[in-house]
């Protein structure tokens, strides 16, 4: 059916990016999985998964799925408008180097003095900074459902999503733990702790668009960020400040501050069920710059366990990538806690 592995691999990446219904015809895009599930088979050289294919051919299925785990496992973050706002992501497998510049600033202030002499005070001019991310491994586990998909049970896009969901679910505990953790070197100036006061957060807003001399968002959870609805009284509410409270029950595009609002998508803390975000910090942050560093080394691996280590006859099937996260600010923030 395929002339070679990298053949399988594409069509396997275009089924899952959607490439196929796009490029293809509605039938093409409909039978592209029964045409991978085919092509496992004849790996397996039987049109059935049994103990003894399994265990014969499991490394050549485990090459594909690193292969496409590699090109795909960068995209789940890709569509995030958090990650889009700010988030600078690198791909070593794309070439790209594990090294991000930021601006290293002092302020420089132009100051005025009497003339006539060369006696001033001197500031250092910023520079830039490279530096490289440390890394970590990051793992999904589990069982049967290469299985379940060999069987028709499951599609292969919903296999690499649940792997996707998975992976990307740890990066986001990764990125909003190192976010979080970043609002304890603030200056006192720059946090804000009572209940919601619109003058407040302008004061606030001010404040960190002239340190960093930018526009400035606000982002938040989406019950953070509700104190500015639950704020203004619904008489000075304009009518499309109504409709989209109606649409999204928020207040992103007409916050009424003069700045744009970003949901921050919350997730569990790992094992928990404890959010990993505080639900009552609004955060201001400087509109341009993309703060969370992401590098994806890539290198995914699979394997399985054996039945000797799991004490049990299932399919069970380990896969690990490796990414380094860090979040540098090049300019102070703001937070402000609603209590």
């Amino acid at each position: 059916m395929f002339k070679n592995t990298r053949e399988l691999i594409n069509l396997m990446n275009d089924s899952y990016a959607k490439r196929v219904d796009v490029f293809a015809s509605e039938k093409a895009a409909k039978y592209s999985d029964e045409a991978i599930r085919k092509a496992f088979f004849e790996i397996l050289g039987e049109d059935k998964l049994t103990w003894q294919n399994w265990r014969n051919h499991k490394n050549e299925i485990f090459t594909i799925i690193e292969n496409v785990l590699n090109t795909n496992l960068p995209l789940a973050w890709e569509d995030s408008q958090f990650y889009n706002q700010f988030v600078e992501s690198k791909n070593g497998l794309l070439g790209d180097t594990n090294e991000f510049v930021v601006e290293d600033y002092s302020t420089l202030i132009a100051c005025s003095f009497s003339g006539n002499h060369w006696d001033t005070d001197r500031k250092k001019v910023g520079g830039r900074k490279a530096f490289s991310l440390p890394t970590q491994w990051i793992y999904v586990h589990v069982y049967d459902d290469f299985e379940r998909f060999l069987k028709g049970l499951n599609s292969f896009a919903e296999f690499v999503i649940a792997m996707q969901k998975a992976m990307n679910k740890r990066v986001d505990q990764l990125v909003y733990g190192a976010f979080a953790a970043g609002g304890n070197y603030l200056p006192t100036d720059f946090r804000v702790t009572g209940s919601y006061d619109r003058t407040k957060m302008l004061e606030l807003i001010q404040r960190v668009a002239t340190a960093s001399g930018q526009n400035v968002v606000i982002a938040g959870t989406k019950i953070a960020l509700s104190a500015l609805v639950s704020a203004t009284p619904a008489a000075l509410l304009s009518e499309q400040q109504k409709q989209e409270i109606a649409t999204s029950g928020q207040l992103l595009n007409l916050t009424s501050l003069g700045v744009m609002g970003v949901e921050i998508p919350q997730t569990f803390i790992k094992g928990t069920f404890q959010f990993a975000l505080p639900q009552n910090i609004i955060y201001v942050l400087p509109a341009n710059e993309k703060f969370i560093k992401v590098w994806f080394e890539g290198d995914t691996r699979a394997r399985d366990l054996t039945e000797i280590q799991t004490h049990d006859q299932t399919m069970d099937s380990q896969i690990q990538t490796k990414v380094g996260v860090g979040v540098v600010f090049s300019s102070v923030f703001g937070i402000y806690t609603v209590q």
